[in-house]
């Protein structure tokens, strides 16, 4: 009978150790997939959908799956070698490739901390708030974000993620049909034109993000990640991946089983929440635009951190969510001055961004095969990875998606230039 207690509390306590590592390792995946799913990605969601219907949906599977890779890969190396992937770049390729690529990096990023800061001021609107509660709710998050330590903003954001079930609700109030989305995934009906590709490179471009690599990469060093966590965070971002995209398939669905089928185009996310409405109800289209609201929040933030996170490894300074503002200054500067300049751009009454959301979307999808250069060329370096490198299925899928995003990507330019 003892050796029976005996065995059930060890088995116990064997149980308890690994729920604690779970729980320890739990938030750069979620965060940066989740992330994914700003303003921007809910507007190229929405305008996708509400253009191409149910064929859109063909994306949803091959991208989970490159989106769990890639940003596998990014978390591993962060792990293994302790250093972020600009660390790597400005070390490996020396200074003028990091400035080119600090420069391409921030143009792409700024690009999406605009369109989710649109998104914000175009929720408010919704709701019937002034726009001039935008720089006070900024202001609030960026004082936030600095006085708080990494843990703490680790938690708010998982905390946020909770609000993404809304996209679940409205798609279920739109009443889709379930057969064909889940048809669409595998044998899509329509044809593939340069358009189509286009736009489908640009919903990939908002879900694998450039900016996601590097957020992730520098992350799991902020959390002190060790070699003995890989398997955990394996399963973390698998599953961060998993759920990120389920509730874009959400998205999708909702727009498609109201917007489409009654031949009703939109150029964002905000018009998508007002014209659901008559064919969903009203509470569908709240629910959609709360969700609008929560992801602008969550991607003005957490953009903008993973350029000045690329800011500081590039060129050597200090930075990091754990140090204070007096030691990392120019970290917090960089993520402050996006911020105002977005804010201030976003202002002006005139300025209506999310005409543009797909072609900015298009730029990051487009830029991807660099950022997959890079991480292909660190993740099978033995002196950096050791035991830890890539597996051949693993590379094949890497190079695969890489061919694959810039063929895409030249034949729509091509058909954009030539109006196919």
């Amino acid at each position: 009978m003892n050796q029976k207690l005996y065995a059930i509390l060890r088995y116990i306590k064997y149980k308890w150790k690994r729920l604690l590592v779970v729980a320890l390792i739990i938030g750069p995946g979620l965060i940066t997939a989740f992330a994914d799913n700003d303003a921007a990605g809910v507007s190229a969601y929405s305008v996708s959908a509400a253009t191409f219907g149910y064929r859109i949906l063909i994306i949803t599977i091959p991208m989970t799956i490159l989106l769990a890779l890639t940003q596998e890969i990014g978390a591993r190396i962060g792990i293994v070698a302790d250093k972020g992937l600009a660390d790597l770049i400005r070390e490996q390729y020396g200074v003028r490739i990091s400035i080119a690529m600090f420069v391409l990096l921030f143009i792409v990023n700024f690009t999406v901390v605009v369109l989710d800061l649109a998104g914000v001021k175009s929720a408010l609107a919704l709701f019937g708030l002034p726009t001039i509660l935008l720089p006070i709710i900024v202001g609030l998050l960026f004082l936030f974000i600095v006085r708080v330590q990494y843990k703490t903003t680790e938690r708010f954001f998982l905390i946020t993620i909770g609000f993404y079930l809304v996209y679940m609700v409205s798609a279920i109030l739109s009443k889709p049909d379930w057969g064909m989305a889940v048809r669409s995934m595998i044998l899509p009906e329509g044809p593939f034109s340069p358009k189509f590709i286009y736009t489908a490179i640009a919903v990939v471009g908002t879900t694998i993000t450039a900016w996601g690599q590097f957020f992730i990469n520098s992350t799991v060093k902020d959390k002190h990640l060790t070699v003995e966590h890989l398997k955990y965070n394996r399963w973390e971002v698998y599953t961060g991946a998993f759920l990120t995209d389920l509730f874009s398939f959400f998205m999708m669905v909702a727009v498609i089983a109201t917007l489409f089928v009654h031949g009703v185009q939109i150029t964002g996310a905000a018009e998508a929440s007002i014209a659901i409405k008559p064919f969903a109800g009203n509470l569908a289209g709240l629910l959609f635009g709360m969700g609008l609201f929560v992801a602008g929040l969550f991607g003005c933030i957490i953009v903008p951190l993973s350029t000045s996170y690329a800011f500081s490894e590039f060129f050597g300074y200090p930075g990091s969510l754990n140090e204070d503002f007096h030691k990392s200054r120019l970290f917090y500067t960089i993520l402050l001055i996006q911020l105002a300049l977005g804010t201030i751009i976003v202002l002006f009454p005139a300025v209506t961004l999310f005409s543009i959301t797909v072609i900015g979307n298009f730029f990051n999808g487009a830029v991807l095969p660099i950022i997959f250069f890079f991480l292909y060329r660190f993740v099978n370096n033995e002196k950096i990875m050791g035991k830890h490198r890539n597996t051949r299925l693993q590379n094949w899928l890497l190079v695969g998606g890489g061919v694959f995003i810039t063929a895409a990507s030249l034949l729509s330019i091509a058909g954009q230039v030539l109006g196919w």
